[in-house]
């Protein structure tokens, strides 16, 4: 590998680290401008209808928060409160997150505690070895279009920086996880699920949850959260537990019986590990955000997308999807809220009801996550949810041979009369006629619905086929260099070979 290459792979992850390694000279005094109109007189020259720009804000030799703005080339000095009978006009985004800062009172937060720079700092540190812990063991999804296609849509809500003193530069990671959920680290790490692009049928819904996202990061609810907790563990003995925890989450899928198999890709299955582990690095990252923050950052959400020209209820639109995800997994904790966290009716409420959004446009992009995630429902047997996956692909014209296959193994095992597995064997042939070659599930399910349908030497082709898929499989092992993975694609190659020998047998008598 190249000099070159290797820059280019890890300039990912560590370009933020520099940033922030980087000298800053921090002023006091932070800087702006932004213009607007006074509604509300101030003083006797800062009356109703005059034009003005925020210069600054600052904290006086009293320790009271004072703002400097202009008006008619005189420079004058007013509390911080009083900027809320001004109209500020944003003239791009980030001005819009300024402003959204001077509403929160973020910037008095900044200017009493300073930039915090060594706090961040570690939390950039701890940021990456997450990173490093989640790829190490199978959990990104890592698909460069659909990391350009996120990107995208981050720098329609979010500037390149902040321009306030703040590191600022965001970085996106798509995790192999079937909840819907996205969140963000104080240091601008944007963690977003698999589940959640299929959970949601629109840009415009995956805008209003990003938007919810970065305007946590802008806000600082992270940096004030960890500030307010009374003590935090010692680095070294989190991420020590949290390593034995992906390990032992890792081991316990291994153990458990997986239906679906894909070569090479039985690990995707581990994407079960990011949700168990959540809970702990949301503590660790200060994402335990109050109901006034949840509420809070809905509100900037919203106010962004009017301002973006984007439907704001898309929003809600995807919370209440998000909500019909929980009613069918059971996760009533996030329908009810917990302690001071906002339920999810109540944040729709707030944010105004959803209309209805679906987008071809939107499915055809996320396609492959839509498979991907019809395989994980699949096995976890949400059968109607792995169904409707693969049909949206259908309907959107991007159906994969996995796609048709997965809706003949749905066919299959909730169904069992004729019509039915006619409609799988057709399927099954669909898949086998847009593969670029043949795989080795086509061979078993073709096998199954063949006995169902009493045609038993065709069956028994099927089943010999699959076995030679089965050894071609296994004399691929050696090209794993992953213990753990090994151990997972032998241990279903001798499962599933002793069931085809046992099938094989069974046909022949018939």
């Amino acid at each position: 590998m190249t000099t070159t290459l290797l820059k280019y792979i890890t300039m990912k992850k560590t370009i933020l680290l520099l940033l922030i390694a980087l000298p800053f000279t921090i002023n006091a005094q932070l800087t702006f401008e932004l213009n607007g109109v006074i509604d509300k007189k101030i003083s006797s020259s800062l009356i109703k209808g005059k034009n003005v720009e925020l210069n600054s804000i600052d904290k006086d030799e009293y320790g009271y928060y004072k703002a400097k703005i202009s008006c008619s080339d005189k420079e004058e000095t007013v509390d911080l409160k009083q900027l809320d009978r001004i109209t500020f006009t944003p003239k791009n985004l980030r001005e819009f997150w300024q402003l959204q800062g001077i509403k929160s009172e973020v910037y008095e937060s900044i200017i009493k505690s300073g930039l915090q720079y060594k706090l961040r700092k570690e939390l950039e540190d701890e940021a990456l070895e997450y990173i490093n812990y989640v790829e190490n063991n199978g959990l990104l999804f890592d698909d460069s279009y659909l990391e350009s296609y996120l990107y995208s849509l981050i720098y329609k809500i979010y500037p390149d920086r902040l321009n306030d003193g703040r590191p600022g530069i965001l970085n996106i990671h798509i995790i192999k996880d079937l909840s819907p959920n996205a969140f963000i680290f104080p240091n601008g790490s944007l963690f977003i699920t698999t589940g959640l692009f299929s959970t949601i049928n629109s840009e415009e819904e995956l805008i209003g949850v990003l938007a919810h996202e970065v305007s946590h990061f802008v806000l600082d609810h992270s940096i004030i959260n960890i500030n307010k907790a009374t003590a935090r563990q010692n680095r070294a003995e989190f991420w020590a537990a949290f390593a034995t925890g992906v390990a032992a989450a890792a081991d316990i899928y291994a153990a458990s019986n997986n239906q679906y198999y894909t070569p090479g890709a039985l690990t995707m299955g581990t994407a079960i590990l990011a949700y168990s582990i959540a809970e702990s690095v949301n503590q660790r990252f200060g994402l335990q955000y109050s109901r006034e923050q949840e509420m809070e950052a809905d509100k900037c959400a919203n106010e962004l997308m009017k301002y973006i020209k984007v439907n704001p209820t898309a929003l809600s639109s995807a919370l209440a999807k998000i909500k019909d995800y929980c009613i069918i997994t059971g996760n009533y904790l996030a329908l009810t809220g917990e302690g001071t966290h906002p339920a999810i009716d109540e944040r729709i409420k707030a944010i105004g009801q959803p209309v209805k959004f679906n987008d071809i446009k939107y499915d055809k992009t996320i396609s492959f996550i839509n498979t991907f995630n019809a395989v994980l429902e699949f096995n976890n047997q949400h059968f109607a949810t792995c169904k409707m996956l693969a049909e949206r692909n259908i309907l959107a014209n991007v159906a994969t041979e996995e796609d048709y296959l997965m809706l003949a193994m749905v066919t299959i095992y909730m169904y069992d009369n004729e019509e039915r597995n006619l409609e799988a064997l057709r399927l099954i042939n669909t898949a086998k006629q847009i593969s670029v070659y043949p795989t080795i599930n086509q061979s078993k399910q073709e096998a199954i619905v063949l006995i169902r349908l009493q045609k038993y030497d065709e069956a028994k082709s099927s089943l010999i086929k699959y076995r030679e898929l089965l050894d071609k499989e296994n004399s691929n092992l050696e090209k794993i260099n992953n213990q753990r993975e090994w151990s997972l694609i032998k241990n279903y190659i001798d499962k599933e070979y002793e069931w085809t020998q046992k099938m094989i047998n069974k046909v022949s008598k018939l």
